[in-house]
């Protein structure tokens, strides 16, 4: 695997995580940010390809399935879909799309603390944090390098 100083960042509400592009961004890495599934998963589709490398992907469990401008009528359906969405990006990053850890790392986070979460995301060997902000830092300490 090709090392990317880029790290994909999935999560529809950025108040809440700027301190992260701020971060990666003093350890030398830039953020690709994308607020829904859908586009997600065209980023992932162009790592498939071989069109894009990311150092890590760090996603929310609960993100927007599409663009909230795209979708006509907000209903039940639309914030009951997107509950598991990280939990479907990342079955499509290693099952339907190939993508071993080995070549594309990614972690979860969630303000959700339940097993079946954790179950799911272990068996796609996708590490679940909480929304702490010091939980996360430390992994990624621990996991990238810094470049700068």
């Amino acid at each position: 695997m090709s090392f990317s100083p880029e790290v994909l960042l999935v999560d529809d509400n950025i108040g809440g995580i700027m301190w992260l592009f701020d971060f990666l961004n003093w350890r030398g890495y830039s953020v690709d940010h994308v607020s829904n599934e859908r586009s997600a998963e065209k980023k992932l589709e162009a790592v498939r390809r071989g069109e894009k490398a990311y150092a890590l992907v760090i996603l929310d469990v609960m993100i927007a399935i599409d663009d909230v401008a795209n979708i006509e009528e907000l209903n039940d359906t639309f914030y009951e879909k997107s509950v598991d969405s990280g939990i479907r990006l990342c079955r499509y990053a290693r099952e339907k799309l190939n993508l071993p850890k080995e070549h594309l790392p990614i972690i979860c986070f969630s303000a959700r603390d339940d097993e079946n979460l954790k179950r799911q995301l272990l068996q796609l060997e996708v590490p679940l944090f909480g929304r702490s902000d010091e939980v996360i830092r430390d992994y990624l300490i621990a996991e990238l390098p810094p470049l700068s």
